[in-house]
């Protein structure tokens, strides 16, 4: 009988945390007044429930229809037998001991070259207090991209086959090697070692290198990003663009297209001049974008931001400092190379994670909704918020506990499709698990959980000391 493996092995850390530190919030430079309409503040805060106008529904948030995502977890879970919508098997770990047998990885592999072992650490400035616990995910895996993998029992592909791994599927990494299987070199082939747990003990396999792509979390480059936004929050004034739907105004074309070079709409964006002598010459910022201010001149602002080279000169109408962070005190910070994310806290002065998770990401095509990268501030939290179908243009269906932190894009949970009947709609429920979360871009801009970790976003974070990070 096939066994088939999923994400294994809780890499949970139970260690010292500690303090907060707030930033002061920054004010409008010379307490000058913007220029443009005033922001709608009413955007902000939590609702979502009823559809009063057109601020209560986004477009299609699902750049590859969500069907297609329950079809493929339906068959995943019907092929495995479980009753649950995901196992994961518990064996809680320190960090220290968060590491491959690498002398039964050496001996077993018998590697013609060094061995690479998969170790990721938490670094030593941040603490680690987990709160959120549905999903325990290893620091390091192998996200399967074949369907019907051969786990074998060694490096051979003549070796018994212990079980198959499911397209999709995520399992523990422990290293990677070069083998020899023969006395011709030109046959070295590249394997991976994984490891779960089974009847609770911890098991090895391999895998060749066509069978799926490694996957880490990278806690470095996430605590790196989170301290250069909090130094640069304590050295200058700072605001942020805000032009949800447009509200303050209508950016101009580039080039007589909706999108410049960098892939950035003008749609809910702010024009961004290289100099001001010369305004054919712009890119976009997109709202929420988090911006210094630098220097201002009649109607527009100098800034700059942690992700885009350069001083920009943009509108002032399109700058807001209403509902600003006061402090930073809490970050989101999603990898959209790996698919994942985590959640840190500022507490008794030193950064923590309370939470790690996978994640999906808007899909990266011209003109299309690739989730932006950079600082960001939450500038909305909605219990649910509506979609269109983009076939029909009616309501579609509805996304769970949204965290709204550029233009329509969302932390959220599985989109839940209403189901039609008789010209209503009826709705099937919510969701909580979809196999392809944290596999590769399938959204429009928004940032897709488990239902359950994005209620644990919705009930955390706050509008007023909560930053969303998202890197490359």
């Amino acid at each position: 009988m096939k066994k088939y493996f999923f994400i294994l092995l809780v890499l949970v850390l139970a260690l010292t945390s500690c303090g907060i530190r707030g930033l002061n919030r920054a004010e409008k430079p010379n307490n000058q007044t913007q220029i443009g309409p005033d922001i709608n503040t009413e955007e902000g805060g939590i609702g979502g429930e009823k559809i009063v106008d057109k601020d209560d529904y986004e477009t299609d948030i699902n750049y590859i229809d969500i069907n297609e995502d329950r079809e493929i977890t339906k068959s995943y879970l019907s092929n495995t037998g479980e009753k649950k919508d995901i196992s994961f098997q518990q064996n809680s770990i320190t960090n220290s001991s968060n590491r491959a047998n690498t002398d039964g990885f050496a001996n077993n592999m018998n590697a013609i070259s060094t061995a690479q072992m998969y170790v990721t650490q938490i670094p030593e400035d941040i603490d680690v207090d987990i709160r959120y616990h549905n999903y325990d995910i290893p620091y390091d895996y192998l996200l399967i991209t074949s369907d019907n993998v051969n786990i074998q029992e060694s490096p051979s592909l003549d070796s018994t086959v212990l079980g198959k791994a499911t397209q999709y599927s995520k399992v523990k990494l422990e290293g990677r090697a070069n083998i020899d299987n023969s006395s011709n070199l030109d046959n070295t082939q590249v394997w991976y070692l994984l490891s779960w747990l089974e009847g609770g003990k911890t098991t090895y396999g391999y895998v060749t290198n066509d069978a799926g792509v490694p996957r880490r979390f990278r806690f470095d480059s996430m605590s790196e990003e989170l301290k250069k936004l909090e130094y640069s929050l304590a050295q200058q004034k700072y605001g942020y663009i805000s032009n949800y739907k447009d509200k303050n105004g209508s950016p101009p074309l580039k080039d007589g297209k909706a999108v410049d070079e960098f892939g950035i709409q003008a749609y809910q964006s702010a024009p961004a001049y290289y100099d001001l002598e010369n305004k054919n010459e712009f890119r976009y910022f997109p709202d929420g974008m988090i911006v210094f201010i630098l220097d201002e001149a009649k109607e527009y602002f100098l800034v700059r931001n942690l992700v885009y080279d350069g001083d920009y000169w943009i509108p002032k109408q399109f700058i807001s400092f209403d509902d600003n962070l006061d402090r930073l005190d809490k970050a989101i910070i999603v990898d959209k190379v790996n698919q994942n994310e985590a959640l840190f806290e500022k507490i008794n002065g030193k950064w923590t994670m309370i939470s790690y998770t996978l994640a999906t990401t808007g899909v990266p095509e011209e003109n299309k909704y690739e989730t932006p990268t950079g600082s960001f501030k939450v500038l909305q939290k909605r219990d649910r918020f509506f979609y269109l179908d983009h076939k029909t243009g009616e309501i579609g269906g509805y996304a769970p506990y949204g965290t709204r932190f550029s233009a329509g894009a969302y932390v959220h949970g599985v989109p839940v499709d209403y189901i039609k009947k008789d010209g209503e709609n009826i709705d099937p429920g919510i969701k909580e698990y979809l196999l392809t979360i944290g596999t590769v871009p399938r959204s429009a801009k928004c940032v897709r959980n488990y239902t359950s970790h994005a209620k644990f976003v919705y009930d955390w974070a706050d509008l007023n000391d909560t930053a969303v990070i998202v890197i490359d």
